[in-house]
């Protein structure tokens, strides 16, 4: 184990010194010393940078969004247990980004909205996006007040909560991508849309080992480029490629039979 001195190593990275900070985790796992977080922060800082960028490429929401991203990744590290069985940026990855919608759906709005307004909001978003899908019109708030038992007059409320969103934001592009931020806004509690699917998506995935279940994960929930999760999971860019072709190519069949 290093010395603590070293813990201060202004440089320290998780992509850089793994050992390093491997090392550290372990420590950290067994004495919860208050030295060592703050080195692993440190250490894993440009992840929680390289996740905010994706939600935003305003430079101020950036910087809060960052520091948000932060308080997740000291959670994630204060709860990290090397009996996860998984890499510590593979674990901490969704409890960063998780922290990151928080803020998104909780603070971001230009006027305070209660939030059971806020909630309801979104499931009919999700609702409206669901019905559309399965009968190809859009839903009369009647079909949508039955679908979510909610009575319409909640559901007027909630709408006209709406408009008090900070859209224009929400409407940048992530990270250069196609994608804009509100594509990424969500809850998986509040989903309603395909539910068949993702039953039969979950069962599928029992097939897969759990590196191939980490890499469609990380690359089709999270969003994260194929080189990141090869960096994660310690192994090259193509090798990523190869086994999410793969992953996909045994779904498929398997959602075929």
């Amino acid at each position: 184990m290093p010395a603590l001195e070293m813990v201060y190593h202004e440089n320290l990275s998780y992509r850089n010194d793994k050992q390093v900070v491997a090392e550290y985790l372990a420590q950290y796992e067994k004495t919860k010393s208050p030295k060592l977080l703050e080195a692993l922060v440190q250490a894993h800082w440009e992840l929680v940078e390289y996740l905010a960028s994706k939600f935003s490429n305003d430079h101020q929401l950036r910087e809060d969004l960052i520091q948000v991203g932060g308080l997740g990744l000291t959670k994630a590290l204060q709860r990290f247990s090397s009996e996860h069985g998984v890499l510590f940026v593979t674990y901490a990855t969704p409890t960063i980004v998780g922290e990151i919608k928080r803020y998104l759906r909780d603070s971001t709005w230009s006027v305070k909205i209660g939030r059971q307004a806020k909630t309801l909001y979104y499931q009919m978003e999700d609702a409206r996006n669901y019905l559309t899908g399965k009968t190809g019109k859009t839903p009369t708030l009647a079909e949508i007040s039955e679908w979510l038992n909610v009575d319409e007059e909640k559901l007027i409320e909630a709408s006209e909560a709406g408009p008090n969103r900070v859209t224009a934001s929400f409407q940048q592009e992530t990270g250069g991508e196609e994608m804009v931020l509100e594509d990424l806004l969500g809850d998986s509690d509040l989903d309603y849309d395909a539910v068949e699917n993702r039953i039969l998506l979950k069962e599928s995935l029992a097939i897969l080992p759990e590196r191939e279940r980490q890499i469609l994960y990380l690359r089709h929930v999270e969003g994260l480029s194929q080189s990141l999760v090869g960096e994660m999971l310690g192994i090259s860019q193509m090798h990523v490629s190869r086994l999410e072709r793969k992953s996909i190519a045994l779904l498929q069949d398997a959602v075929s039979l």
